[in-house]
């Protein structure tokens, strides 16, 4: 089974239904892992199971796209990062390279065959315990990313609500400044008028 960022998802059909491998597929030309992989890595792992971890390969592309010494660099600070691999790899999951040669991808595919069998932890708990989709790790998991997202949401809203009654409160002191100014001015011009119009009177 292959996972990358864009994709992941895992399918358990009966009891019986066991892989011998899961591949995690991360571009190594990216520059910085952001909140979207981050969260691609947590839902695979509440997916696969930390049980499952020693069935999956974390597979690093785009190694044409970078210098050698660029790229080992970022597979180190991925390795090494708790908010990245670490985690998978704590459990037994390996990083490999693919080099779009098929030698690195028969490595993959050899490796993978050569460890026992593993079912997924969503398929255990669905198809064994018989738990409904919401009630699993996984499920749990993207509730939380749910509450988060709509968390961020309404913080969003909230700010840009507090934004536009700050600019209606300076927009509405403005237009009375301007108002009182007006008033001001033509209270003048009637003062002046009126000056005008006695002078006038007198005169004659």
């Amino acid at each position: 089974m292959r996972f990358s960022e864009s994709h992941t998802s895992c399918r358990y059909h009966g009891r019986s239904s066991r892989l011998a491998g899961l591949v995690y597929v991360h571009r190594i030309s990216d520059i910085r892992v952001g909140g979207s992989s981050q969260r691609n890595l947590r839902m695979f792992r509440k997916l696969c199971g930390d049980d499952s971890m020693k069935n999956v390969v974390i597979l690093t592309t785009m190694w044409d796209k970078v210098t050698s010494e660029e790229g080992e660099r970022r597979e180190q600070e991925l390795k090494s990062s708790n908010n990245v691999f670490k985690p998978l790899l704590d459990n037994g999951a390996i990083v490999m390279r693919h080099d779009r040669t098929p030698e690195s991808a028969d490595n993959v595919i050899n490796y993978l065959l050569g460890k026992g069998t593993t079912a997924t932890q969503i398929g255990r708990e669905m198809a064994v315990e018989n738990k409904a989709l919401e009630d699993t790790a996984a499920g749990a998991e993207f509730g939380r990313e749910i509450e988060e997202i709509l968390k961020k949401h309404k913080q969003e809203m909230e700010e840009m609500h507090r934004k536009m009654k700050k600019e209606f409160a300076e927009e509405k002191q403005k237009m009375n400044g301007e108002m009182a100014k007006l008033l001001m001015e033509i209270d003048e011009l009637k003062q002046g008028a009126k000056c005008v119009y006695i002078h006038h009177v007198c005169s004659n």
